[in-house]
């Protein structure tokens, strides 16, 4: 082993062989003199990296990918990166950018030399802290430092086989080593000096699974291959080193598996520190149990799985933040077996160790280890070799890397004990098959995977460090979205977001310097970054320089953000290309983007010629309002354009002019609160304005309110509504302005220049307003209005015009508007001339005349529907007269819809059915009373024989046969008889064979039948062959009840029909089969023989008899084989009985359960079959008269085994047996008990 011994520094200071810290370099015979350092990128060789560089978990930019939710890891100098394991990225962070493999040169090439020079083996096990750890098959320890140079090297001199485990001390002090025949050695780190060797310290004749440290400095951990767990506690006494042993866990409870201890990284400072807590997993539970202060168990679940998976535990400290927004940094356990993997946290609460569950991830695949890379990631290894990188907040799997040329190394010896001749369970070594405990451990953010002869590193890439790989690798839009999630994700912390703008900003930098030659390329995202972290200078200066003589799709990607919201501002001279672009390409889109961005940063004279020119009437109305702070001449100019064709322009004006007398901005915002009230007085002064500005002499009065009139009268009034409720127009100033208003739209609305639906809209609007008190109640005013509302006849108007005008009246009426005018009954004679239905309504409500409400609904077409509701809300309520109503308008409520109607009637008034029936047959209309009885008949309704009948009548009058068929098919009311005469009457044959056939006719249903084919046939009808297969289905039915001749003659003469008929040719094999089921075949052979003119072939004929002679034979062979089965159960049953009929009797006493006398005492002996107590046959009849049971056992009698009478012993018998006791009773068979 002394040739593995690192050399001194001084010894490689003055060789002249160069660096020997590899076996490999000797072999590979370079001459270092002749190596360009520059070319090759070697390192100065007095930089060597420092522990803490090397095996960090954090660095700078940590708490950016902390909130990203990614871990990361330091790279470390002295390994490079290897191609050699294929990675898969997925999720966001793009192909390969997550994980970064490494394969440790140093380490692997010592493996290797020292397996070929000094028989060491290959890699067993390997162990991760301040030093890296290898253990050999053949029983050697390797222990290399941090830049790959081994320090020193220990053989085992006792043939304790492999190195199964290895473990490190917190301090890296120590280092203990188990072997797979039970050995347990304790390494200092600095010396490679064996400190304590513990050859007793497990279970006799078992190798070494796992040896752990704890929290405790001089406490130790280990499992063996029988399941069991022993402390080992070390002790120095007297400068003498020993060690005491004691069994935590027997593995005759249940094998352990896995042992993971949880080492507190805190100082003191969480509540832990003061517990040494271990978690345990068998093949069928695990548990958390605290070793010191002293031996308790926390918490155990049952653990499913496969049986061929082992368990997997690993720890982890995790910020958690709870319900209530509390946040704690406690140890969370992830618990895996199969593809499941649990996540618990470990907390104290109330002075108590709690174990709580939080999340589950289940996997596609099996598992082979599960370890924390980080706080919020769980690196996993399935049985494929292949490596997933699970977050944990997520559930979601980031990346994935095929391991499977890493050259795994597994534990599966240890587990089936070969070194101490397999003396293991078979269950145990069947889930230890792919064990890998020992070959795959984690430090911080990075997994170790060992090889047979290689040491493999598994990195997870920081931040900053995953932006700089897709960098260099030119995946640009990853790189950048990456850098925004951790700008977004870092908004609470400003440190953070800080540090994640100036990588955004280096990114940038990096971005210009490679992208020269493709200037457009990946535009979008960097664009995207910049606005992000509010870099605008650098959009306006860098970028735009750069792509000043190709900007569309600069221009374009602006454009997005400024629909978006992301961008209110731009560069002057990047305003004017945007406006000249757009003004190209799309003037509608150039309007969008200016009544997104805010106007200073245009150029006004551009802009307002360019909407002026393209008719943009929006962004025009809001530079006028913005820049320019005039609210009225974008009124004075649009208004008189304004025409009722220009739909865009018009409802372009009525938002602007809703919005302004609002107080609201226009497209968006509020108008600033001191500018209120002069605008909304501008507005309204320029709308009632009597002249315009540029007006002649014939310009009509108030030319801006008529325009906006005439353009939509409804919608503008709604605009004069809406303003109307603002506080301006609530107080006594309020008023009159709001009458004026009034009596100017009076005075446009004129019958010579509006038309009628104009006029109702604005009396409409008035009538709302004074109903709802927002104009006084003007005699003059009402009676206006009153005389609209009460017009007879309105030319061209609409359903949604007389709804409206109904409900002004009906405001008007409800508010006692109209009192002072005209009372009730004047209103309710004008509303019928009117036909407004809704206020007549109303109006009899008011004056309680129910009798007639009914039919304001009759009468209103748009509220048929309705009328079925009021009904049933007022059915119950005597002085609604509902019944009396609903048999006065019986004939119009079933036009409207006779199934309401009829579900009311059955419902409420079911004991008048044949009152309203009578009075519908009264009235002769034939179509009202069969609506009624179907609608009665759909609902199950109870109808007479004589209703069935009238309803059957009406369906032969006004539906077709097939449909008289079906009612009669679904109905049973009716009588057969009267049915009969009744579609007979109407000439529907098929109907009439229905009902025959119902009647047990059949044989006049069949000649109806065969008339009705006789015609189909002579008419060449395409329906004949369906109609003879309902002749053969109808004889089919008619087996059971015709007699044989009258059967068999009506089959022959089908037949008969049948067979010399070309048109059923296609049908007549199957008719002949189905004849052969009910006639003789001898008959049917001779009928079909003495056919002349048959249709069919002589093929088909021979098919035929063949088919009937098969058929023959086959029900014949079926009825002997019957008989014979049916004799073999006999014969079967027959044995069994007389089995049963010779068995011997196993009396079980001697004597009569019942009087107690010896049973040779009477006449007949009676033995009780299942209990085998015994009674005389005078006594069983004694009791049989009180009980059914055995006195002795309680066992029925009767009930489970045939009573068996024994006859008298005869007298021979006993003389033969002189010699024997008389009391015993002799039994020739060998005794058996009946069960």
């Amino acid at each position: 082993m002394s040739q593995l011994k690192a050399p001194s520094l001084q010894s490689l200071l003055e060789s002249d062989r160069g660096s020997t810290d590899s076996l490999l370099a000797e072999s590979l015979q370079l001459d270092f003199e002749d190596l360009d350092d520059a070319e090759f990128h070697i390192p100065p060789t007095d930089v060597l990296p420092s522990l803490e560089t090397v095996l960090s978990e954090f660095e700078a930019d940590s708490d950016v990918a902390s909130e990203v939710g990614v871990p990361h890891a330091t790279p470390t100098p002295s390994i490079a990166e290897d191609s050699g394991v294929r990675g898969d990225g997925r999720g966001s962070g793009g192909g390969g950018s997550i994980m970064r493999y490494t394969l440790l040169h140093g380490i692997s090439a010592q493996l290797a030399s020292a397996a070929e020079r000094v028989n060491a083996g290959a890699s067993s096990a390997c162990a991760v802290s301040a030093y890296i750890a290898v253990g050999t098959s053949h029983g050697h320890i390797l222990n290399f430092d941090v830049t790959q140079t081994l320090r020193w090297a220990h053989q085992d001199k006792h043939s304790q086989g492999a190195v199964s485990t290895l473990a490190f001390n917190v301090e890296s002090t120590r280092l203990l080593a188990g072997y797979a025949r039970g050995l347990v050695i304790m390494l200092d780190t600095q010396t490679g000096d064996v400190l304590r060797e513990l050859f007793d310290v497990i279970t006799p004749n078992t190798g070494v699974l796992h040896v752990k440290w704890t929290s405790y400095s001089s406490l130790a951990l280990c499992a063996d291959a029988g399941g069991s767990v022993w402390s080992l506690n070390f002790t120095r006494k007297l400068g003498i080193r020993g060690c005491n042993s004691r069994c935590l866990f027997s593995g005759a409870r249940g094998e352990v598996c896995a042992v993971e201890p949880l080492i507190m990284d805190s100082q003191g400072r969480h509540e832990l520190d003061q517990y040494c807590i271990v978690a345990l997993a068998t093949l069928s539970k695990y548990f958390i149990v605290t070793v010191r202060p002293r031996l308790k168990v926390i918490k155990y679940h049952a653990l499913q799985g496969p049986a061929d998976c082992l368990p997997l535990l690993a720890w982890h400290l995790v910020l958690i933040q709870a319900a209530d927004t509390t946040r704690s940094v406690d140890p969370v356990i992830v618990v895996g077996r199969g593809n499941q993997l649990f996540f618990h946290q470990l907390f104290m609460a109330n002075g108590r160790i709690t174990l709580l569950y939080l999340r589950h991830v289940q996997l596609q695949t099996g598992l082979l280890s599960a370890h924390w890379l980080g706080p919020k990631s769980v690196a996993s290894l399935d049985t494929s070799e292949i490596l997933h990188l699970v977050d944990v907040r997520s559930s979601k799997e980031l990346e994935c890397m095929d391991m499977a040329n890493a050259g795994l190394v597994y534990g599966s010896a240890q587990f089936k004990g070969l070194a101490t001749g397999g003396n293991v369970s078979p269950a145990f070594a069947l889930a230890g098959t792919n064990a890998c405990y020992n070959s795959i451990v984690s430090r911080g953010t990075q997994l170790y995977v060992l090889g047979a002869r290689s040491l493999h590193i598994i990195g997870v890439r920081s931040w900053s460090e995953r932006i700089s790989y897709l960098v260099k690798n030119h995946r640009w839009q990853e790189a950048c979205q990456l850098a925004l999630d951790g700008y977004i994700a870092s908004a609470e912390r400003p440190r953070k977001r800080a540090q994640a703008k100036e990588r955004i900003i280096a990114l940038f930098g990096e971005y210009i310097a490679t992208t020269t030659r493709v200037p457009e390329y990946c535009l979008g995202a960097i664009i995207q970054c910049l606005i992000t972290v509010g870099e605008l200078d650098l959009l306006w200066t860098k970028l735009w320089e750069r792509l000043h003589n190709n900007s569309d799709l600069f221009l374009q990607h602006i454009s997005e953000h400024i629909e978006q919201d992301n961008i209110r501002t731009v560069n002057p001279v990047i305003s004017q290309a945007l406006v000249d672009y757009w003004l190209q390409h799309s003037p509608a889109k150039l309007e969008q983007l200016i009544l997104k961005l805010d106007w200073m940063c245009l150029d006004l004279n551009q802009v307002l010629k360019a909407v002026k020119r393209h008719n943009l009437y929006r962004a025009q109305i809001y530079l006028n309002t913005h820049a320019l702070k005039d609210y009225t001449g974008a009124l004075t100019e649009l208004l008189p354009r304004l025409t009722p064709e220009q739909t865009q322009l018009g409802n372009c004006l009525l938002v602007y002019v809703s919005s302004c007398l609002a107080g609201r901005g226009y497209p968006s915002g509020d108008i600033p609160m001191e500018q209120v009230q002069q605008v909304k007085h501008d507005v309204l002064r320029c709308l009632t304005s009597q002249h315009s500005s540029a007006g002649d002499v014939e310009e009509l009065p108030y030319p801006y309110l008529r325009a906006l009139l005439a353009f939509d009268t409804r919608e503008t009034l709604n605009v004069i509504s809406l303003a109307f409720q603002e506080p301006e127009f609530n107080n006594e100033l309020g008023y009159s302005h709001r009458k004026r208003i009034i009596y100017i739209l009076l005075e446009i609305m004129t019958p010579e220049k509006a038309t009628w639906s104009q006029i109702g809209c604005l009396l409409n609007f008035i009538a709302q307003q004074i109903s709802t008190q927002c104009l006084p109640r003007d005699k003059q005013l009402l009676e206006q209005v009153l005389g609209y509302l009460a017009t007879e006849h309105i030319t061209n108007e609409s359903v949604r015009q007389h709804s409206e005008r109904e409900s002004a009246w009906h405001e008007l009426l409800s508010n006692n508007c109209l009192a002072e005018i005209s009372n009730d009954m004047e209103q309710l004679e004008l509303a019928r001339r009117a036909r407004c239905f809704y206020v007549v309504e109303y109006l009899l409500d008011r004056l309680g005349r129910y009798d007639n409400i009914l039919e304001c609904y009759i009468e209103n077409s748009e509220r048929h529907e309705t009328v079925f509701a009021y009904m049933e809300r007022h059915v119950s309520t005597p002085e609604r007269a509902i019944y009396a109503q609903l048999s006065l308008h019986l004939r119009l409520l079933l036009q409207i819809n006779a199934t309401e109607i009829v579900r009311i009637i059955a419902l409420h008034y079911p004991k008048h059915i044949d009152e309203l029936l009578q009075l519908l047959s009264d009235s002769n209309d034939e179509r009202l009373l069969f609506s009624m009885l179907q609608s009665l008949h759909a609902r199950q309704a109870p109808l007479t024989s004589e209703q069935h009948e009238k309803l059957l009548e009406l369906y032969c009058k006004m539906q077709s046969p097939d449909e008289v068929y079906q009612f009669l098919r679904s109905n049973v009311g009716y009588r057969v008889e009267h049915a009969i005469s009744i579609v007979q009457a109407r000439g529907l044959t098929k109907a009439v064979i229905y009902l025959y056939e119902q009647q047990q006719s059949y044989t006049k249903a069949f000649e109806l039948s065969m008339e009705l084919l006789r015609e189909a046939v002579q008419q060449d009808s395409t329906n004949s062959a369906e109609m003879a297969k309902q002749i053969a289905e109808l004889l089919a039915r008619a087996a059971t009840s015709l007699p044989t001749e009258e059967l068999e003659h009506s089959w022959f003469d089908f037949l008969q029909f049948i067979l010399p008929n070309q048109s059923l040719q296609a049908i007549t094999k199957s008719m002949l089969h189905e004849a052969s089921q009910h006639i003789d075949l001898h008959n049917l052979v001779q009928l079909i023989m003495n056919t002349h003119n048959l249709s069919t072939s002589f093929g088909d004929i021979k098919d035929l008899l063949m088919s009937m002679l098969v058929s023959s034979r086959q029900e014949t062979e079926a009825l002997r084989t019957a008989a014979q089965i049916l004799c073999d159960d006999l014969h079967a049953d027959f044995a069994e009985q007389r089995q049963v009929a010779r068995r011997g009797l196993w009396v079980t006493t001697m004597r009569c359960v019942l009087c107690r006398n010896r049973l040779t005492e009477q006449t007949h002996v009676l033995a009780l079959g299942a209990c085998g107590h015994a009674m005389h046959e005078r006594c069983l009849d004694e009791l049989m008269s009180d009980s059914q049971q055995c006195p002795r056992c309680k066992v029925g009698l009767g009930t489970t085994q045939p009573l068996l009478q024994l006859s008298n012993p005869s007298q021979h018998t006993f003389t033969q047996a002189g010699s024997l006791d008389m009391s015993v009773l002799q039994l020739k068979a060998p005794p058996r008990r009946f069960c």
